[in-house]
């Protein structure tokens, strides 16, 4: 068995919603959260610290080398990110319960619980005043800024990967499809379509760090308006709901940015006009027209505009983001962590499936909990 966990080496199965778990004892108590394409989570009570914990068990981790390669990726994205800032999902543990590398088939991680998200936010239907707004977005781009300052490029971010706690706390989660920033060509297939970026669309793969922020943008103006604004029924109608809301970029923009094939199409498209942002996501007044009851300031409306550049290189990084107006009631540079750029000699390795589960067995073997993980143990969360 490989887990750090040396004092319950027991191991005992449960069904929680449609997977099964193998899971030390010490995990009880276990509640079905959620299940995707690449992993379930569960909530479980951790018995040895009486904290609530949330646990991922990757699914068919090895499938396919394409898979193995994934699983590398999220295992060592997730540990070197580990760390005590609140912004970011904590790993507390990684383990397996098989006990040899030639029966390696199962993976698990335990993370800090987080009971919300942004999506059960949104789903409410109640307006999000300017003022919770600003401290998500703040949040968020916090936590954006560090993993951007170690060269990783999170490739999924929407609501339901955005988790919010009962003070409103907000934690960047999911980094199944996270990897390190590479000058070369990227992968083509990132995050869910409603929250991807446009150049994903126009040069398939290249793109960078600004992918993320346009993600920033598009759950921002959710917030706003209470349901996505793209909401694309395939890759050719997302770039058309994309234009609907900020208009056809001009032919030297396209150019610069699109391959031939994307170019030809996109200009061949009768020209949309952008529409008001102002208008669109401005504050919202009552009857009387003295009550804000939704929207966002001048100031929300122009970093919002900035984030939703079709050309990324108009985007702000988050680092930029955090320094616009809008956000200076919390802006506090001293207090915004960067880390050093990671390095993973193996992003772009060719290996077989045997040798990434060589290199994740070794991950897991020498994997030990971080000492701040028992700080701040909240029984009741």
């Amino acid at each position: 068995m490989t887990t750090n966990n040396e004092d319950q080496p027991q191991w005992y199965n449960v069904t929680c919603g449609t997977c099964t778990y193998t899971l030390p004892v010490r995990y009880q108590d276990t509640v079905p959260i959620g299940q995707g394409a690449f992993g379930a989570v569960i909530r479980a009570t951790d018995k040895k610290t009486g904290r609530r914990v949330a646990i991922k068990k990757l699914l068919r981790p090895f499938l396919t080398k394409t898979h193995a390669k994934r699983s590398y990726r999220e295992v060592k994205v997730l540990i070197d990110l580990n760390h005590p800032n609140k912004q970011i999902v904590q790993l507390y543990d990684v383990f397996t319960p098989d006990e040899r590398l030639q029966d390696f088939q199962t993976l698990y991680f335990v993370f800090n619980y987080i009971p919300y998200n942004m999506d059960r936010v949104i789903k409410r239907g109640l307006p999000v005043s300017d003022p919770h707004t600003k401290l998500i977005m703040y949040s968020v781009l916090r936590g954006l800024k560090y993993i951007h300052s170690a060269g990783i490029l999170h490739r999924d971010l929407k609501p339901e990967n955005v988790g919010i706690d009962n003070d409103s706390n907000v934690t960047i989660l999911d980094f199944g499809l996270a990897r390190t920033a590479s000058d070369g060509i990227q992968t083509g297939y990132v995050s869910t379509r409603w929250w991807r970026a446009p150049e994903v669309y126009v040069n398939w793969e290249r793109y960078d760090e600004k992918l993320d922020m346009w993600s920033i943008g598009c759950m921002m103006a959710e917030l706003i308006l209470l349901r996505p604004i793209f909401r694309g029924k395939d890759h050719i109608d997302q770039l058309n709901k994309i234009f609907d809301i900020i208009g056809t970029p001009n032919l030297e923009t396209l150019h610069e940015l699109c391959t031939a094939h994307t170019y030809s199409y996109i200009s061949r498209l009768a020209p949309k006009p952008k529409q008001n942002f102002n208008q669109l996501f401005g504050f919202k007044y009552d009857v009387t027209g003295e009550k804000i009851i939704s929207g966002v300031s001048p100031q929300g409306v122009d970093l919002l505009d900035r984030l939703l550049s079709f050309d990324p290189r108009l985007r702000p990084t988050a680092e930029e983001a955090l320094a616009h107006p809008y956000l200076a009631e919390y802006h506090d540079p001293e207090d915004e962590p960067t880390t050093t750029r990671l390095v993973d000699n193996y992003q772009d390795a060719d290996l077989s499936i045997l040798e990434w589960k060589t290199l994740i067995w070794q991950m897991i073997q020498e994997f030990v909990p971080p000492s701040w993980i028992n700080d701040d143990v909240n029984h009741t969360s």
